[in-house]
């Protein structure tokens, strides 16, 4: 496990120079020429941290990436992450990450959110530097379709008659949240319900993101 130091500073901005002055809308059309070298989907967007080129959330690591320009030279690129947060055994922890990944998986879930974040902003450095950069390629045996191969109903059945030990999160492939149901009934009949109420709504996900949606 990785020290606290480097926990602490897993996901701070990273900040480089551009040897000349640029924009959001000219950093967006160059990162689009090369949209498949990247992991998510991004937009421009504006708001209260300023406009901004917004990376849709990283589904296994609850973080979006947002990419600014600043003193139209320096681009800043930074980690968003919304954080639910609950008690387990004491801990307060990311309630989302928990069911994702488990007990254990949250502790190096910073120094992975720190490594997506050093993956992307090297890309785009890349990218606005005009070199060459590859283009993503999923890891063996990750769904990539935006679709999954797990049937509504059997989720909603396992949810509903099994959901106090996790049936229906080891069948979605959620190991981890899985056991964790084990240990706590389904965190205490909350976990389920919630559950139970997403996959009613499709909005209950595989262990790959994908929704997993009546047909």
């Amino acid at each position: 496990m990785a020290d606290i130091k480097s926990i602490a500073t897993a996901t701070a901005p990273r900040e480089f120079e551009l040897s000349y002055s640029t924009t959001v809308e000219e950093v967006y059309e160059k990162l689009s020429a090369r949209a498949s070298a990247f992991k998510m989907p991004f937009k421009i967007k504006e708001g209260i941290p300023g406009k901004r080129i917004s990376f849709e959330k990283e589904p296994n690591l609850d973080v979006t990436i947002w990419v600014f320009v600043k003193d139209d030279n320096k681009i800043k690129v930074m980690a968003n992450i919304q954080e639910n947060k609950t008690t387990v055994n004491g801990m307060r922890v990311d309630k989302n990450s928990v069911m994702q990944k488990g007990v254990k998986g949250v502790a190096n879930l910073p120094i992975e959110r720190g490594e997506y974040l050093d993956e992307v902003t090297e890309k785009v450095k890349k990218i606005l530097n005009g070199e060459q950069v590859e283009d993503y390629v999923a890891p063996v045996g990750a769904n990539v379709s935006g679709q999954t191969e797990k049937n509504w109903l059997v989720a909603l059945l396992l949810c509903f008659f099994l959901g106090g030990i996790g049936a229906h999160r080891f069948y979605v492939g959620k190991v981890g949240s899985g056991i964790l149901y084990i240990l706590t009934f389904g965190i205490f009949g909350i976990g389920v319900l919630v559950d139970l109420i997403k996959i009613i709504l499709g909005k209950f996900t595989d262990k790959d993101g994908n929704p997993i949606q009546k047909k």
